[in-house]
Order: structure tokens, then sequence, then C-alpha cells
């Protein structure tokens, strides 16, 4: 886990120790499909091969469009071992969206999942903003497209194979080609104060943060993971590809966002992360289930969910379990917990995290109720996702954990949370002024607002556009009400005006 190397060393080492071990399973059809580590690291040569005699450099990026796919990760590892710039973008984005990424930078390739995203870079060139290579995974329903720059991903493996077969050396000038301080990925801000900030993250800044979140307890090596967060976001990146193969995971790929609850109980992952709305939908699924199942069961569900809630209460208060809901437990786990946590694919989960924005009490609560040892995770796009999190034995209901190992944490004079690591990012891409704003001698303005607690734990309020003041002159964020009226089964969101 030392930072100085990079991402393409790694999968080098890990195609050599571990070859015949699975790194990627995608289910296609019904079916899961395994790749191997050393079936990885040929595909990305081959990927690397290909676009560089396309003529694929250091300066150029690489857009990604489409949902999580194998072919798409290994396409953003190529990229990183030219030098160049892997930039995925979310799978809904509008050409206009993605014309400001094109603007952005020197981008003259596309990596496309299917017909639907190869039709919106298309749609660019009927604009007047053309993009010279399209590289397509899915073939269906684009044998009878004329454009010259289209090209299929086997044609591609194809010609990077021929190329690799050619020139003996290839392959090692390839490995040995990225830096440690060269792009592994180029993600975007939120973009919650006007245009989407361009954020070139390292291959130091990528292992940097997932060395940090390792030693803070975040995940072990060789964990299971679903891999079905959106590929725009770092947290995706920093964990599907920078732990993933820093820590040799197994990357379950779902066969489509529809399915992704069904494929989770297949895979049963060892680790899970999820915004707060993916948990509030699967408590809201559970609830209406119960709704709709037997009296006899409601009634169970009823007295060994009241009881578990209460004794997690009881721990998160710092207060002794009583010793009816000690009794109860094991038995509610065998009659309710266990077979609910099978249905969702949650029985083999070491490591639950929420993180993205602020997760509702009652949803926290109801998981780790049910026995899911749910913690907050909190980071930014510009510190390669990892900031803090909470430990296994501290979890509390209103902090998101210590800073990781490896992570400074102050708060500036108007309340804001600063941050130093060496997974901050060097700056947004081309923006000076922006860059200036947010780095001051190395700390990073992360634009939330929250304070320290005498032991260490940060608590975040929320963003720092956002805090109101009351009467009082207390700060509070909206989000609170919002989370509490989204508990109950019967809202699916709510916004607070005032």
């Amino acid at each position: 886990l030392q930072p100085d190397t990079t991402l393409i060393r790694i999968l080098a080492r890990n195609a050599e120790v571990l070859g015949n071990r699975v790194a990627m399973r995608e289910k296609h059809l019904g079916i899961w499909q395994e790749t191997t580590w050393a079936q990885m690291l040929e595909a990305t040569l081959a990927c690397a091969a290909g676009l560089q005699g396309m003529g694929f450099g250091s300066e150029d990026a690489l857009l990604v469009l489409g949902d999580n796919r194998p072919n798409l990760y290994m396409g953003m590892l190529a990229a990183g071992m030219l030098g160049g710039y892997a930039m995925p973008a979310y799978p809904d984005a509008t050409p206009d969206e993605i014309r400001h990424f094109i603007q952005e930078t020197h981008l003259r390739f596309a990596l496309a999942e299917d017909q639907e995203q190869v039709d919106k870079v298309l749609d660019l060139g009927e604009a007047g903003t053309t993009i010279e290579h399209i590289v397509y995974d899915e073939p269906r329903g684009l044998t009878h497209y004329q454009h010259p720059g289209l090209l299929s991903w086997e044609k591609l493996q194809a010609q990077g194979a021929q190329r690799l077969s050619a020139e003996p050396d290839l392959r090692r000038r390839l490995i040995e080609n990225a830096t440690p301080q060269g792009p592994a990925v180029f993600v975007h801000s939120s973009g919650t104060t006007g245009k989407p900030k361009g954020v070139v993250l390292s291959h130091r800044n990528i292992l940097t943060g997932v060395g940090n979140a390792f030693r803070g307890g975040a995940f072990d090596f060789g964990e299971s993971v679903l891999a079905y967060l959106p590929m725009a976001w770092v947290g995706d990146f920093a964990i599907t590809m920078g732990a993933g193969v820093a820590l040799h995971f197994t990357i379950n790929i779902p066969e489509r966002q529809e399915t992704v609850l069904h494929d989770l109980r297949e895979v049963a992952p060892s680790f899970y992360l999820a915004a707060p709305r993916s948990w509030d939908n699967m408590l809201t699924t559970i609830q209406v289930r119960m709704e709709d199942s037997t009296p006899l069961k409601k009634w169970l569900y009823d007295i060994f969910m009241n009881s578990a809630l209460k004794a997690e209460r009881q721990k998160l208060e710092g207060k002794p379990v009583a010793l009816k809901e000690k009794l109860l437990r094991p038995l509610g786990e065998l009659v309710i917990f266990g077979p609910i946590k099978d249905q969702f694919g949650l029985t083999h989960l070491k490591h639950a995290f929420t993180g993205g924005e602020a997760i509702g009490e009652d949803t926290f609560v109801f998981y780790r109720a049910l026995g899911v040892q749910l913690r907050q995770f909190y980071g930014q796009t510009e510190n390669s996702a990892f900031t803090a999190l909470q430990d296994a034995q501290e979890v509390r209901l209103h902090t998101v954990g210590k800073p990781l190992p490896g992570v400074e944490v102050k708060i500036a004079d108007n309340g804001e949370i600063m941050v130093r690591s060496g997974s901050v990012f060097s700056g947004y891409y081309k923006l000076e002024k922006a860059t200036q704003e947010a780095l001051e001698n190395g700390w990073l303005h992360t634009g939330d607002a929250g304070y320290l607690e005498p032991d260490g734990h940060i608590v975040v309020l929320g963003r720092l556009s956002e805090v109101v003041y009351t009467a009082k002159g207390e700060r509070f964020i909206p989000n609170y009400i919002e989370n509490r009226l989204k508990f109950s089964p019967y809202i699916k969101d709510a916004a607070v005006l005032g």
C-alpha cells in the first residue's frame, strides 16, 4: 500500500501473483461471467496498445459513457496507462453536459457502452463538436452505422494484441509508462456552485486515499464488492478500481441498474457503500413487504424489531442493554433479522457504509438494529473520496467519525472544515482562480460547515452555503427535518423551504 507506484504496476503484479484468481464478475444474460487478474491485465494492455496506435497520447482524454461494465473500467485504466485522462460521465448526461467536458480538454476519443451512448456522441458531431474515435462495448443496434471513427471493443482488442505481438518491448513500456504523479482519473466536482469543475486525481492521490482508508478500517484485502455506483462519482473509482486493484477485491458488476437489488442478493458482498437514498429505498421495500405479509409475520416483526431498535438506541446512548432485549436478540436473528438480511444480500456484510450526504437517524438506527453494522463515511471528490469514517466500536448518530490515519482536519474561523493529506488533489483543471480558492497552503477548503468534538470526532452540519440560523443564533441544516420525514414508507422525498 505504498502510494509511490501506479494502479497499472499493481495490476501487473496482481496478474503475476494472483493470475488465476477472479478479479471481475459481470452478470450477462443471467449468467455470471468471470475475468481473472491475468485476463484483466491482457485486455487493459491490448486496449492501451490499440488506443496508442490510433494516436491517443498523454494530453488526450477518453470520455467514458455508460453504466458499470468491465470493458469500460479497463478502458479507464488503459487511458491512465498512456498518461491520458480517463473522463467518466454519468450515463444520463445530456449532450450539453458532455459538450462542457469536450470544451474543457483535448477530447478526441470516447468509449461508449451501447447504441444509446454512441448516439449521444454522434449528436454532438451534428452540432459541430466532433469526437474523432468512438469505441463501443455492446454491438447491438450498431451494425449498420457508417461513422468512420466508430470501432468495436473487439476490434480495438485485436488491433492492440497485434501490436503487442509485433513489438516485444511494448508490454513493458506500457506498464512502466504511467508515473505516480500522473493522472489516474479525471472526475468532476458536484457542480453545486456553477458548472462542474474538472478534478484530476493522480495515482498517488488515489493510492494514498486507499491506504488511509485501509488503515482506518474501511476495508480489508480480498473484499467482495458490488460495482453499481455511477462511474463518474469519485467514490466508485476510488473503491472499485483504487481499492479493488490495490487490495485485489472481487469486483461484481450487476446486469443492469434495475437488477441491482436482485444481484446484490446473489453476490452477498462483504463491502457495500450506498448513498442514504439507497438505504432509504431498501428500507421502504422492507417495510412495504412486511405490510403485505401475514398477520403472524407482522406481529413477530413488530415484537423483535421494536426490541432491537430499543437495544440499539441504548447502545448508541452509552447505556447498558436491558436483559429482555439481550434475550430476544438470538431468537430475533433466527426468525426475523437473518431472513431479511438474506433476502437483500446483507448476510456476509462486514463493512457497510453510507456517504455522500447526511442519513436519517431512524434509517441509520434501523439497519444497525437489523444487525448490519452500518457506519458513516465522509469524503470529497478533491480528496480522493476518503476523509473520515466511524470506527466500528465508536459509532455516534451525529458524527462521521475521526479523520483517517494520514488525514489532518481543522476548522476555519468561519466554521468551514479544512483537510490536508496526500490524497488531496493539486488543483482544478485549468481553473487557477478556483484552485486558489480551494487550496490554502496545502489545506483543502471542503465547503462543508462543521466542528470537531473534544475527542476528535467530526460533526458535519452540511454545505457552508446551506447553513441557516435559528432565532437564537444556532446553526441548523434543513436536511435534518427532511430525513426524519423520509423515514416514512409513504414519503419518497422531501424538501424544506424557509
